[in-house]
């Protein structure tokens, strides 16, 4: 009979991992919000993220999708 243990294990393993991501994504999100808002107070040249003609929330979410997946290297 095959040993399930180990793929249960990993199966809630990636479940948790998925969770982490998600979670992290919303704050990183959140975060770039605020900063995109407060960028948009500045000139354009001092702008820390190169809008492109994007919304606040497509800069905020274009820059969390951006540095999440960094966390999860390993």
């Amino acid at each position: 009979m095959a040993d399930t243990a180990h793929s249960t294990d990993f199966a809630v393993l990636r479940q948790r991992d998925r969770l982490e991501f998600k979670v992290l994504l919303w704050a990183l999100a959140a975060l770039f919000l605020v900063v995109a808002a407060f960028g948009r107070l500045l000139p354009r040249s001092l702008r820390p993220f190169k809008s492109d003609g994007k919304s606040i929330i497509g800069e905020a979410r274009e820059a969390a999708n951006t540095v999440a997946p960094f966390a999860f290297m390993r």
